[in-house]
């Protein structure tokens, strides 16, 4: 029988082990959304009808296994299987690293049914083993500590260690081309390794004993609990803010840079690395001002000085400026960003709350239901900045724009995200977990565990 795990700090292996899932999993993800429109495209040159017929296809699994893999995960025999969310990992990691090497290797180079076939098939099966997984591996640190300090800092650790292993290689594929054989090996090595990390990450993560006897609801009564969580539609609304930036975020650097200096390759090494290490400062800032702060009060802060702060160099910069004050426009934006190091750890505490309220804990219908309403934003993001650049004249493909196309490049890269960004803030304002209120809810929750504890 496992033994209770006290709460709190979790051990530096422990902290790694789980930390470690972020080179796998982010290796498998973000490769095959930067390269598999480029593949079935204009590599294997898939009809546009026929493309755009999948990709309605993939949009309606995507958003329906959210919510249902997520309540697999959380209704999950542990008697039967030992666990919940390890299970997921363990098994299921080497599989989606199969489905991912099945992405790269055609089935057809000239028949268009069955180009469209691989397309769909091989991108759904990707999709739903990449929901099964990481749902399963974002649900298992909030179980494994309920300190949110110690959250965050994992958090951070999960994020160092995705940069270095994901921008690395991403720059190297950049201009591979996706069908030939140097290409598909580096696909199946990747697998491979991904496949090795994930078993380590089930190996060293733990599940607690004391979940092990909670009752799940329903589906339908899973459901209608979530969607009754105030503090947890209000951060769902705070996240698809981040999320629609996320989409018009380093996806548009080859537009950016035509507004950062004529050096093309200077301008967009100059922004990765800013946006990594301006970024993480500002994240280990805001995690040693927390424990003052609260997460609440730092996103508000912060959250709006870099709003104003943007919107005031924009309106400078609307007019020919000298170069630096765009380049001063962007590392302050970056900076006070750092906030988003609680991204995570804010969703934690609905499902703190909502354990206290239920006496069960169900991240895995919480993260699926967060998936299914933000993920649009990821799509609407792209098509906010396509009408943008083509409403005010920007001219595909060429180095040399007109005055217009350089304002709404300006527009994009500074306007919205200060727009966006205070329309977050509104949902963070009324964001209820902070203060006195969240002070109670942590006794409550440790009382809880406790009692949770003396049944094992």
């Amino acid at each position: 029988m496992e033994q209770y795990r006290p709460y709190g700090k979790l051990t530096q292996r422990e902290r790694f082990g789980y930390a470690l899932g972020a080179v796998p999993f982010g290796l498998l993800a973000y490769i095959f959304t930067f390269k598999y429109i480029e593949f079935f495209f204009d590599d294997l040159k898939l009809l546009p009808e026929y493309f755009i017929i999948g990709q309605v296809i993939y949009l309606v699994i995507n958003a329906i296994n959210d919510p249902l893999l997520g309540q697999l995960s959380d209704r999950t025999n542990r008697e039967k299987w030992g666990s919940r969310r390890i299970i997921y990992i363990k098994y299921g990691g080497p599989i989606w690293a199969l489905t991912f090497i099945l992405v790269w290797f055609p089935w057809s180079l000239d028949n268009q049914f069955v180009i469209f076939l691989h397309y769909v098939i091989s991108i759904c099966i990707f999709d739903t083993m990449l929901t099964l997984v990481v749902l399963s591996w974002m649900a298992l640190l909030p179980e494994m500590t309920t300190d949110t300090g110690e959250r965050s800092l994992v958090n951070l650790i999960v994020g160092i260690l995705g940069l270095l292993a994901i921008v690395p290689v991403l720059i190297i594929i950049a201009t591979m081309k996706t069908t030939s054989f140097n290409f598909q090996i580096l696909m199946v090595t990747i697998a491979i390794a991904s496949t090795i990390l994930s078993l380590i990450v089930a190996r060293e993560s733990f599940e607690r004993a004391e979940f092990h006897n909670d009752q799940v609801f329903s589906l339908g009564k899973s459901l209608k609990e979530t969607m009754k969580s105030k503090s947890f539609l209000l951060y769902v609304g705070f996240n698809f803010c981040n999320t629609f930036l996320g989409g018009i975020g380093l996806s548009y650097l080859f537009v950016y840079a035509l507004v950062l200096g004529e050096n093309f390759g200077a301008a967009i090494g100059a922004f990765i690395m800013i946006s990594i290490f301006v970024a993480v400062f500002s994240n280990i800032v805001c995690m040693r001002i927390r424990p003052k702060w609260g997460m609440r009060k730092i996103i508000l802060i912060f959250g709006l000085l870099r709003a104003i702060g943007v919107l005031v160099l924009f309106l400078l910069i609307i007019n020919p400026m000298p170069l630096w004050v765009i380049w001063v426009a962007f590392i302050w934006y970056t900076f006070f960003g750092g906030y988003s190091i609680f991204s995570i750890p804010l969703l934690h505490l609905s499902f703190d709350e909502d354990e206290v309220k239920n006496g069960i804990r169900r991240e895995g219908m919480f993260l699926g239901i967060n998936a299914l309403v933000t993920k649009p934003a990821l799509s609407l993001g792209p098509i906010v900045a396509t009408i943008i650049l083509v409403y005010y004249g920007y001219v595909q493909g060429s180095d040399i724009q007109p005055s217009s196309a350089i304002l709404g490049i300006k527009i994009l890269f500074f306007l919205i995200p200060a727009i966006v960004v205070s329309i977050s803030l509104i949902f963070i304002y009324f964001h209820p977990l902070y203060g006195e209120r969240l002070e109670i809810l942590e006794k409550k929750l440790e009382s809880l565990h406790q009692e949770k504890a003396n049944r094992i």
